[in-house]
């Protein structure tokens, strides 16, 4: 796919397609969840892994005709609240990279963070499907961002020093395939930092799955879905408070779902945050030592 920054020429007619395994750890055989959406979608869960996702699902060929209907008219002026949250995003990721760099922004929205981002000192670059939010992005804040697919940006590798993915990972088709993406943009050492809705606390919320964004929401992650996820794309989860929530998902078997053990339906309502903010950094790279051969007297 071609990356660049006009409107696609045409849409494709809206097909389905259905998921025989697990997208994120290719267990067969997911299972159906015991609450469904209205059809022609459904809810399936990973035996394995535990991700609930949505299957079937609208194919990944309508999604950038999709996004550019559902953001058309979404904002006509600039939103002090979505500075705010800009900010705060910001002042985050400098306590892991606290000297700017490079940045990526993947799911640049209207262009908020990159905005903030630039004016802390940081090199931005962005990408995001919606033409209309690529349009306002350049019309509030001046940025020019890629409107394609993750794969075809035109970056070589560890080009970046952190890339964000703020409330992207629900909407993606392939989110494990993004998540290695964003491993080859990093540079050894640079963060990742993401956030996605918590599917646990949905029943805290008395979220009935009418209200859960089916199609816009293709994957519904926990504490330890996100935090497997992530890792098993290579990276080392540093934000400590969303391990533990992982740990005690586990060890407490938190499910979504309004059934289940008393203890678990309880201690999850009480604890599981209500969204989920991650923190994770590529591994080093590890000096490779090359010992050449030796002659008989070790010179």
């Amino acid at each position: 796919m071609t990356c660049r920054n006009g409107p696609q020429a045409a849409s494709e007619s809206p097909r389905l397609e259905t998921l025989a395994a697990c997208p994120l750890c290719d267990a067969p055989g997911p299972l159906d969840a015991p609450v469904q959406p209205q059809p022609p979608f459904g809810l399936r869960q990973c035996g394995a892994c535990g991700i609930v996702f949505v299957s079937p699902r609208p194919a990944s060929a309508t999604t950038k005709a999709y996004y550019d209907t559902l953001y058309h008219d979404a904002a006509d002026q600039q939103s002090p609240r979505q500075a705010r949250r800009a900010q705060r995003h910001v002042s985050r990721l400098v306590r892991y990279a606290p000297r700017p760099g490079r940045l990526l922004e993947v799911g640049a929205g209207d262009g908020y963070l990159l905005n903030a981002a630039r004016a802390a000192g940081w090199q931005v670059e962005g990408l995001e499907l919606s033409q209309p939010r690529v349009a306002r992005a350049k019309e509030w804040f001046g940025l020019t961002l890629y409107c394609c697919e993750l794969a075809a940006l035109p970056f070589a590798p560890a080009s970046f020093d952190a890339l964000s993915m703020m409330q992207l990972l629900e909407h993606l088709h392939d989110p494990r395939a993004a998540l290695k993406r964003a491993g080859e943009l990093l540079r050894p050492g640079g963060v990742l930092i993401l956030s996605t809705p918590n599917v646990l606390a949905y029943g805290r919320k008395k979220r009935d799955v009418s209200t859960w964004q089916i199609p816009q929401h293709l994957f519904f992650f926990s504490p330890r879905t996100a935090v497997n996820a992530v890792e098993s794309a290579g990276f080392t989860v540093v934000r400590r408070a969303l391990r533990f929530f992982a740990a005690v998902e586990k060890r407490l078997h938190w499910e979504p779902w309004p059934a289940g053990a008393l203890l678990a339906r309880a201690t999850r309502d009480l604890c599981t945050p209500f969204g989920l903010y991650l923190v994770a950094r590529k591994a080093e790279e590890q000096a490779v030592r090359k010992t050449e051969p030796r002659g008989h007297f070790g010179f």
